[in-house]
């Protein structure tokens, strides 16, 4: 069965539903918030509207809000202090808010214990990253399932807020997600590495990785920590 993602629908001046947005995006199994613009996409006077999808998924509530785009705007960036990345384990996982809800994670709840089947291949070593996390680029943190980076931004380098102000924080990050499954193109191990410009994953072979000077230089200061799945398979046998 094709998946159909979640579609916006209104009422034309005939009392049709129409679809005006095909994909208004899906919160993938976390607690999330959507974000649909609804200018200029009413066809009459009913502003009702309709979600249609064939992907079980379920709304926790919906609101609609009346955005002043004249409202002033601030905005201060931050770049990282400190960043070090070490191994944690896994948070303890439950439903929120009841059998049907989003999957959650209680932080202070911890199995250090392997849970995964690594994917073999370089690692980023444990220790201090903060030069990898600068710049949008080809030299990143090679992470591991239950590795943690930690980071530390100077709060006392933001302004002082204006008297009926508030601060919203958000956090950019730039990065590629490798699955272990069996489905996943070369999903058994780190290699080959993503990059910026390719056009695809596996890269094809037009794509050819930017092997320069310090590229090399990052890959044999950072990525030293081999992974194999012996000591998965070795915890498998224990149980």
């Amino acid at each position: 069965m094709k998946v159909t993602p979640p579609k916006l629908q209104v009422k034309d001046k005939n009392g049709s539903w129409k679809t005006v947005i095909e994909n208004i995006g899906f919160p993938m199994g976390k607690n999330k918030t959507v974000i649909v613009n609804l200018t200029d996409k009413f066809l009459s006077k009913d502003h009702r509207v309709r979600i249609v999808t064939n992907m079980e998924i379920y709304w926790d509530y919906i609101f609609f809000a009346n955005s002043n785009p004249n409202t002033p705007l601030n905005t201060t960036v931050l770049n990282t202090e400190s960043s070090d990345i070490h191994y944690r384990g896994f948070s303890k996982s439950y439903r929120k808010g009841g059998r049907y809800g989003p999957h959650w994670f209680d932080y202070y709840k911890v199995d250090k214990n392997r849970k995964w089947l690594d994917l073999k291949g370089k690692y980023t070593r444990y220790g201090d990253v903060n030069p990898l996390l600068l710049e949008s680029d080809n030299q990143y943190i090679i992470s591991n399932a239950g590795d943690e980076t930690s980071i530390i931004f100077d709060a006392n380098k933001l302004p002082v807020l204006k008297k009926g102000w508030k601060r919203d924080l958000f956090i950019h990050s730039v990065g590629w997600v490798k699955d272990g499954d069996l489905n996943t193109a070369l999903g058994d191990a780190v290699l080959p590495l993503p990059f910026h410009g390719m056009s695809s994953y596996p890269p094809s072979d037009k794509d050819v990785y930017p092997n320069d000077a310090s590229l090399q230089k990052y890959l044999k200061k950072y990525n030293t920590r081999v992974v194999d799945n012996h000591e998965f398979k070795n915890a498998v046998k224990q149980e």
